[in-house]
């Protein structure tokens, strides 16, 4: 009779045991599933940005119906992917990268890991992408190119540093590339504002004291005065804007702004003429004070390009003849100049035009394979 109890005893044990051993197994179970990282690298599952004013509760679902000025929305200033090996213009790898996929950002002259650039301005990535098949392009886990099929070879893509922030860009195409982080610097900027610009003359100097005006896409009007450096700041809702500016003396161009609540951004300069400056345009003799600035635009075979636009400064642009030359004066200073024309890519140049005298600056241009983007 006790052999019984003690076997019914020892049952009743071991079953309490493998009882016990299970439920702890599944709690530990319970907690691994519900404290997965979130997927950083797929666009509709991480976490949006905090000063995305639609981004989501972390519970909740990310829906991508997103308003049209939305910095990562299809459709709107798309980046492309341009097929140009970097090295064909005097550039040089400063970081070693071990990766088959190679991801840099351009600082001057140089392909770095890291970098920074100044609010409001271009930047570059260039790419070496080492493999056949699909493409894509992330930044902080957001997708910013995709392709279906991409072919090996190096390629860049031209960034704008519109809000305030740092970015962390890594794409995979079969493998993945390392990271590249690029950190905006404010730049002289104010930063207590969520739009933030400045006013400057033709020659880049700020102008003091003018009245800046921003109208929104959607209604809506805001007015304030740039600093003793031409600066501005004022906090707007988010949304589109035309922003422009009035000085006695001047006339002024329009810059457009995109704005996002809970972070700084950046409208396009005004730039602002003395009223009666004749500006850009053909000159075939000296006028007053002004200098002449000339050149031809070609390939790299030194075929003339006809009909190629050279802007200056962001002043104008003056096109080339059927002989691919350009012309036109200017008030003495320095500028910087592009060209542009289908089917090619430029350096731009930085030049001096002195008074009474003639100055020239010639461009060559690199043939390029532009490849659009698909979201």
């Amino acid at each position: 009779m006790n052999s019984r109890r003690l076997l019914i005893y020892c049952t009743l044990l071991v079953f309490l045991w493998i009882t016990i051993v299970f439920a702890v197994d599944s709690q530990q179970t319970t907690q691994t599933d519900t404290n997965l990282e979130p997927d950083w690298l797929n666009p509709f599952y991480a976490d949006r940005p905090d000063w995305d004013p639609y981004a989501p509760d972390q519970e909740s679902d990310y829906i991508p119906d997103r308003p049209s000025w939305d910095p990562y929305a299809p459709g709107y200033a798309e980046p492309q992917l341009t097929s140009l090996n970097p090295l064909l213009l005097d550039l040089t790898i400063g970081d070693d990268v071990l990766n088959p996929n190679q991801l840099y950002f351009q600082s001057g002259g140089l392909l770095a890991t890291m970098g920074s650039v100044n609010l409001g301005e271009p930047y570059t990535l260039w790419l070496y992408v080492a493999n056949w098949g699909p493409f894509a392009l992330y930044d902080k886990g957001r997708l910013i190119i995709s392709q279906d099929f991409l072919s090996p070879g190096w390629y860049k893509v031209d960034r704008y540093a519109e809000i305030l922030q740092t970015h962390l860009y890594q794409f995979n195409s079969k493998w993945w590339s390392n990271n590249v982080t690029v950190m905006v610097r404010s730049a002289g900027y104010p930063t207590t504002y969520s739009l933030v610009g400045r006013v400057v003359d033709q020659y880049g100097n700020g102008i003091p004291g003018t009245r800046v005006k921003i109208s929104g896409s959607g209604g809506g009007s805001f007015s304030t005065n740039a600093d003793s450096r031409g600066y501005y700041g004022l906090n707007v809702p988010s949304g589109e804007y035309t922003v422009t500016a009035e000085l006695t003396g001047y006339r002024f161009n329009q810059a457009s702004a995109r704005v996002w609540v809970g972070t700084v951004s950046v409208a396009g300069k005004v730039v602002g003429y003395p009223i009666g400056w004749s500006g850009l345009g053909p000159q075939t003799s000296y006028q007053g004070n002004l200098g002449l600035l000339e050149g031809t635009v070609t390939d790299r075979s030194g075929k003339t390009i006809p009909g190629a636009v050279v802007s200056i400064d962001g002043l104008g642009t003056v096109p080339t003849d059927y002989q691919g030359n350009y012309r036109t004066g200017l008030i003495p200073g320095w500028y910087t100049v592009d060209a542009k024309a289908p089917g090619y890519t430029f350096q731009p140049a930085t030049v001096q035009v002195r008074a009474n005298q003639a100055t020239r600056l010639d461009f060559r241009g690199r043939t390029m394979l532009v490849l659009g983007g698909l979201r």
